[in-house]
């Protein structure tokens, strides 16, 4: 699972027209900048599970990436189970196993105590399905006017560089 941002400023588009390589540093030092706060806010919103921050929170991964005249900043995990956590499920039979972990490390539960638990979290998890964490979708809401604000300091930025170079 990951989420891209790009941006596509005009200005942006003029200048790196007459001064490409400035441009590009400057934008992908900004991008740089966007994906480490969106990473890191995505991660604080990520819930932890069974292997607490090296499980999902803890592979969430961030990278600005140049391809040809674009910046494209890329923030994901390799996870498979990212989706469900993000989006939620519908009702289905979940196994067993992973609520048991769950709950004896979330819960602190032990024994009969702890099946019981894990039997009925399953069957809401039956009826109800899960409500997604949509820890992406907030953070991306939440941290685009930001980013859109730094994308605007590119022009500026490519402007005092070229003035030092004179």
């Amino acid at each position: 699972m990951q989420i891209a941002y790009e941006a596509h400023i005009e200005d942006i588009v003029r200048l790196a027209a007459k001064y490409p390589e400035i441009t590009g540093e400057e934008a992908s030092k900004v991008m740089d900048l966007v994906v480490r706060r969106f990473e890191a806010d995505v991660a604080a919103k990520t819930p932890t599970g069974v292997g607490g921050e090296a499980g999902l929170r803890g592979s969430i991964f961030g990278e600005t990436k140049i391809m040809g005249r674009k910046v494209t900043g890329l923030i994901g995990t390799p996870l498979e189970y990212a989706k469900p956590v993000e989006y939620g499920t519908k009702p289905h039979m979940p196994p067993i196993r992973p609520i048991i972990l769950w709950a004896g490390r979330k819960l602190g539960l032990s024994g009969a105590e702890l099946r019981r638990a894990a039997r009925a979290i399953q069957w809401k998890i039956f009826v109800k399905g899960t409500e997604g964490a949509h820890m992406f979708e907030e953070t991306f809401k939440a941290t685009r006017p930001w980013a859109n604000d730094m994308f605007k300091t590119v022009p500026r930025r490519v402007v005092d560089r070229v003035a030092q170079l004179q």
